[in-house]
């Protein structure tokens, strides 16, 4: 057995103990405590009850409840004297300085024969409860907000896979917008204006349009009316009959409405249109019917009309360019494209889709450097995602090895700013544009593939070492160098 002052000295360490706990918990609770001995003096206070009531540890422990009720502004229905008097719990709410309102408990606690032994006093600040308690639900309402933006942009995600026009980047709030628009419009026969610089991607907002609209099945037509030549312009739009005028077909031809018949006419660049053809597509648009040149008999059309322009057209109205009428028949759903510039979120999704869809049609395995997607970001790409696109083409297409450097970035933007540098300054053309930009990118990429793999036959040995350095596979080498009629002199 241990010895007597053994086991006192194990009471005394566990009476430390508990008693550093009780410290702990006093000290570590939020609400206020204080402990009351029955004959109502003040045991202990922790530090919130001194800042939620004011009163002080030094100026009330030892004091008792009968000295406080006499105390000036003190209030008088205490709830430990309630618990005095009647040996029951009891709450009081308490108005102190500034208005703001404690709520005071007050719990007796009694021995093993039913004697009051100390009461504990829990207060609360309700002004200060209630001021976290908005906080708290205007956390929970922003909170709601985010939840409820990222189920709309899930929704909107899945409208756009429904459509079946692949990966659609939508990280932008000015971009989901805009799509957020073009869903809810797309099902109504409005006829929709998309406005915007070159390249933000107006042509892909109108097949949108389409393909989430119920005309989806049937045809898509898209018309660049800047590419027609302007005498022949009526005749394309709106068809002719045989005969109608030297050099037409003895059968006649149907116009872009006609083969547009039950689904959607895309006029993009609509306004490079001649007034002459301005004026008898607003006359399509209002009563929704077609002449052919050379036939007086009109044809009904059911066909929904999109119409771009990277123009000003209010601009050119004041001008004399173009019909004021046709642009207010035009313009029933204005959708504005911001440009890329005011949309760098989208850079890095974007940048991170061409690179894989580059990746895949020329059979590498590139990788974009974390420091190059930084600058990328902050790129001056005034062709927007058009220019994006071309860009990483070219990086994927140039750079010799696996991982696309910044070097290789500024290198590219280099070689693009030269051409407009060297136009001189009344030059206007597309920012970043190649000469021939009006050729399909796929066929200005083959240009720049060409002219990759001629340079490697003439500097390479085998096929082996210009997979090697375009970080591409050897069968993928091969397969191309045919496509091209190019080999190398020493091929194996």
């Amino acid at each position: 057995m241990p010895s007597a002052s053994a086991e006192a000295e194990r009471l005394r360490l566990e009476l430390k103990r508990k008693q550093e706990l009780f410290d702990t918990l006093m000290e570590a609770s939020y609400d206020g405590l204080c402990l009351i001995a029955a004959d109502g003096t003040f045991l202990e206070m922790n530090a919130a009850f001194e800042r939620i009531t004011g009163l002080k540890r030094q100026d009330w422990i030892g004091r008792t409840l009968e000295q406080m009720r006499t105390a000036p502004g003190i209030t008088r229905n205490s709830a430990a004297l309630q618990v005095l008097s009647g040996s029951y719990p009891a709450t009081t709410l308490v108005n102190i300085r500034g208005g703001e309102m404690i709520l005071v408990t007050a719990s007796p606690h009694f021995n093993e024969q039913g004697e009051l032994l100390n009461i504990i006093l829990n207060v609360r600040n309700i002004t200060q409860l209630n001021y976290l308690k908005y906080q708290l639900e205007q956390r929970r309402g922003q909170a709601k907000l985010s939840e409820m933006e990222e189920l709309s942009s899930a929704y909107l995600r899945d409208k756009i896979r429904s459509a079946g026009l692949g990966e659609f980047v939508i990280n932008s709030p000015l971009m989901a917008k805009v799509v957020s628009t073009v869903v809810q419009i797309a099902d109504f026969d409005f006829t929709v204006l998309l406005e915007g610089e070159t390249g933000v991607g107006k042509g892909v907002m109108a097949q949108l349009i389409h393909r989430l609209s119920r005309r989806a099945p049937q045809p898509f037509v898209e018309v660049n009316c800047a590419a027609i030549p302007e005498n022949l312009v009526e005749s394309e739009l709106f068809g002719y009959e045989a005969g109608a005028f030297t050099g037409s077909l003895r059968t006649g031809k149907k116009g872009y409405f006609e083969a547009a018949s039950g689904g959607t006419i895309f006029l993009d660049e609509v306004s490079e249109l001649p007034r002459a053809v301005q004026a008898k597509l607003l006359k399509v648009l209002d009563n929704k019917l077609v002449t052919r040149l050379g036939s007086t008999t009109p044809q009904r059309l059911d066909v929904r009309v999109i119409a771009a322009t990277n123009q000003n057209l209010r601009e050119l109205v004041k001008q004399g360019l173009f019909r004021a009428d046709l642009l207010y028949r035009l313009e029933f759903v204005p959708i504005f494209i911001p440009p890329l510039r005011e949309r760098r979120e989208d850079i890095k999704a974007l940048a991170y889709l061409f690179l894989e869809q580059f990746n895949r049609e020329f059979g590498m395995d590139k990788v974009l450097a974390s420091e190059t997607l930084a600058r990328l970001g902050q790129a001056d790409l005034g062709g927007n995602v058009r220019e994006l696109k071309n860009l990483l083409a070219r990086l994927v297409l140039a750079c010799e090895e696996k991982e696309i450097q910044p070097r290789h970035l500024l290198a590219e933007l280099e070689r693009r700013a030269e051409p407009i540098a060297a136009a001189g300054p009344n030059t206007v053309r597309e920012p970043s544009a190649a000469p021939d930009d009006s050729r399909p990118i796929k066929a200005r990429m083959e240009d720049a593939e060409r002219d990759i793999l001629t340079r490697c036959v003439a500097e390479c040995k085998s096929t082996y070492e210009i997979a090697a350095r375009l970080g591409m596979n050897q069968s993928s080498v091969v397969r191309k160098l045919k496509k091209y009629g190019l080999r190398c002199a020493n091929r194996r």
